[in-house]
């Protein structure tokens, strides 16, 4: 695995709101345009990209019609198109985010119902990499989720509301320690800062600004404020 660089990325922060939300059940439009609404700039867009599917009922209507991962998803390809053309498209296109969604499949089994953690990973992750590709002079720079991470995940105890952050931790220390000596710590029980300490200083501080770059983006401090994630 080559050295990890999470860059900054600036993402939107209404959208990364609802992805970090708990949206178990929505019965009424509220929960989602509460966060929506005051940014009325945010909300005309969406109002003009949606309305293929508006009856006359307007945005709040159609979101219910679609129900939430559809909405959710598809307003996540409105920003990926931008993104890579400049001004917002005119429809939305779910091929734009089938690698996100595709990344949620693949660890749903440890994320809690209703958050969409997991998406927001992908999201950032997508952006990300379009920033590095930019950066890079457009070579063919991709961050990749590695394989051995689902199986380092079974052995976390039950389903993590920060899915994400767990994602990125193991990551680290897959790279830093390898996947042998994580799954011997992780079945002996062995805490995360206990494995953190065992990396090469180099890769510690790696770790701590990809994590803060990370965290920066998603407008989320708590891991560097608490203990459990």
């Amino acid at each position: 695995m080559k050295k990890l660089h999470l860059p900054h990325v600036i993402l939107p922060s209404e959208y990364v709101s609802l992805l970090k939300a708990n949206l178990t059940v929505v019965s009424n439009p509220s929960p989602v345009f509460d966060i929506i609404r005051p940014n009325q700039a945010l909300y005309m867009t969406l109002e003009n990209v949606f309305k293929e599917f508006d009856d006359g009922r307007g945005l709040e209507k159609t979101m219910m019609a679609l129900g939430w991962p559809n909405f959710r998803e598809r307003m996540g390809s409105i920003f990926i198109y931008k993104k890579i053309h400049g001004p917002y498209p005119l429809s939305t296109s779910m091929e734009l985010v089938e690698e996100i969604k595709e990344l949620e499949q693949r660890f749903v089994n440890h994320s809690v119902h209703g958050y969409s953690r997991l998406f927001l990973l992908g999201f950032y992750l997508k952006m990300a990499n379009f920033q590095i590709q930019h950066r890079e002079n457009n070579q063919f720079l991709e961050i990749k989720i590695p394989e051995e991470i689902g199986p380092l995940l079974k052995l976390s105890q039950g389903r993590s509301e920060k899915v994400d952050w767990l994602i990125l931790i193991l990551m680290h220390f897959l790279h830093g320690l390898g996947d042998k000596m994580i799954m011997n710590a992780l079945v002996a029980g062995k805490k995360f800062q206990e494995l953190y300490e065992l990396m090469p200083e180099d890769l510690r501080k790696t770790m701590l600004d990809n994590l803060l770059a990370y965290g920066a983006s998603i407008h989320e401090p708590d891991i560097f404020l608490y203990d459990k994630i």
